[in-house]
């Protein structure tokens, strides 16, 4: 088995108790008659629900699969930015795939990949095409256009094949693709035709297999088979030097033994004590621009734990149910870690729930372990005033849905409710601005100057129970001890 790496707690000290100058902004969402709501090239028709996030390596692009309502109901929507203008429909359910073979779309995966020019690949299954030839990962073309990168029973190179290799053919399960900075579409393919049944599920880049069901590649265990879950569950950076996966590894055990695989080496997997617990489940992986990642899932005793790994800065973190949300915070994380993400400068983000005492404020996003930038219970701007004044708030974070752009805020899928009767208003894309110039919570107005001018803005957003601003030890309530906290900050001043 393998020999458990040392996990060690640390932290990236950046901007303590950063104060976000804005409100969520929704870029779309599923509040029926609202104007977010309008799915892009549709007439006007409304998303019933929108399935899965997925961004380029720097977060400036974006793609999803969503429903609208519409008895055609699967749309694939491409756009960038902060907002919904020149965001545009590139698949919908029974429209021309665009292949130039007269098929249509039948059934969009909701797994989706961008690079950082917007070349955009997803799957889909076909309508028009022959049984075995209807499983399809398509690209878009640099004039505008689709090929197919994957197909079914095109041939499948490179593989390990006990019963001879050389005629093995793509089969039609092919999901979880993305897409490298030079263009490369990557994929997990399984059921694969004509090989030995232990050997038919491997992970793509491009025509060259990384990773394949049977073969000893995982630090000389052998794999069982790869997920394929929500979450694009194989990833890789921006060209292709650094993996990820979520693998079964050592298919000759009783119980099925999930590991997180980088580069063919388990880093963690089922069985390894990590911090305080052993590990019992792996629910997600991400890799970052330039091979740094991130894992999640939870110990024997149902808490979850996130690790991360960043080459570059040579730093790991740790962190699980229990921990601090932020560095000397009461509040800590509670069972349900539920989404992770990272960007090349060492930037990540943790959402999930914590031991907040009022179920109705504990839902929260956190950034650098350092501070609170979303909270269930915070207003959104729904109509693009840039105040939250539409008796809407924050329900919850998806789990999976979370990304950080290249000017460090976030960009997520939340579930809303209406503030004033609790009633819950479906999802929503929005982007959480996290200013740059912000040097430590003392900065209220986030100018990059400590003055009197914060003392006036803390006081303002204390009175009025502004918990974005105020709330200074990131508990969730406002009290003498978040006073305490800014005087201590403003007295420090900046870095």
């Amino acid at each position: 088995m393998n020999t458990p790496r040392s996990w060690t707690p640390f932290v990236l000290v950046l901007a303590a108790g950063t104060a976000i100058a804005a409100p969520p902004k929704v870029i779309f969402s599923e509040i029926a008659g609202d104007p977010t709501a309008v799915c892009p090239g549709t007439g006007g028709i409304n998303f019933t629900a929108m399935l899965e996030l997925h961004t380029s390596y720097n977060g400036d692009w974006w793609i999803f699969k969503g429903f609208i309502d519409d008895s055609e109901n699967d749309v694939i929507i491409v756009g960038s930015g902060t907002d919904a203008t020149g965001a545009s429909l590139v698949a919908w359910e029974a429209m021309d795939s665009g292949l130039g073979n007269g098929t249509t779309h039948s059934f969009l995966d909701s797994s989706c990949g961008i690079n950082d020019l917007g070349e955009y690949c997803f799957g889909s299954r076909l309508d028009g095409a022959t049984t075995v030839t209807d499983e399809v990962i398509i690209a878009s073309d640099d004039v505008g256009g689709h090929v197919a990168a994957f197909l079914e029973s095109q041939p499948a190179a490179g593989l390990i094949d006990p019963l001879g290799a050389g005629d093995e053919l793509f089969g039609n399960s092919l999901n979880s693709p993305s897409r490298l900075n030079d263009g490369t579409v990557n994929c997990h393919s399984d059921l694969i035709q004509n090989i030995d049944s232990d050997f038919r599920s491997a992970l793509y880049m491009g025509a060259t297999p990384v990773a394949q069901e049977g073969d000893s590649g995982a630090g000389g265990q052998f794999y069982g088979g790869f997920a394929a879950l929500s979450g694009n569950y194989f990833d890789t950076d921006a060209d292709g030097s650094n993996w990820i996966v979520e693998a079964d590894i050592d298919p000759s055990a009783l119980a099925t033994v999930e590991a997180v695989v980088v580069n063919g080496v388990v880093e963690v997997q089922d069985g390894d004590f990590l911090g305080e617990g052993t590990v019992d489940a792996v629910f997600g992986v991400r890799m970052s621009a330039n091979g740094g990642w991130m894992a999640r899932g939870d110990f024997t005793d149902d808490l979850d734990w996130v690790v991360m790994e960043l080459p570059a800065l040579r730093a790991s973190l740790l962190v699980q149910s229990g921990d601090p949300i932020t560095t000397g915070a009461s509040e800590v994380w509670g069972p349900a870690i539920g989404g992770v993400n990272l960007n090349d400068a060492g930037d990540y983000i943790i959402s999930g729930s914590t031991d907040n005492p009022d179920t109705n404020l504990d839902n929260v996003m956190v950034l650098n372990s350092e501070t609170v930038i979303a909270r269930e219970g915070d207003g959104v701007d729904l109509d693009g005033n840039g105040l939250a004044d539409d008796d809407v708030e924050i329900a919850s974070f998806s789990a999976n849905d979370l990304a950080l752009n290249t000017d460090g805020d976030v960009i997520a899928f939340i579930t809303l409710r209406q503030t004033s009767t609790g009633t819950s208003l479906g999802d929503a894309f929005v982007v959480i601005d996290v200013p740059a110039v912000a040097c430590s919570f003392a900065d209220c107005d986030a100018n990059g100057t400590i003055n009197i001018d914060d003392i006036d803005c803390f006081v303002a957003a204390f009175l009025g129970g502004d918990l974005g601003l105020a709330d200074c030890d990131s508990n969730g309530t406002l009290n003498v001890d978040d006073i305490d906290c800014f005087v201590a900050a403003f007295l420090a001043g900046c870095p």
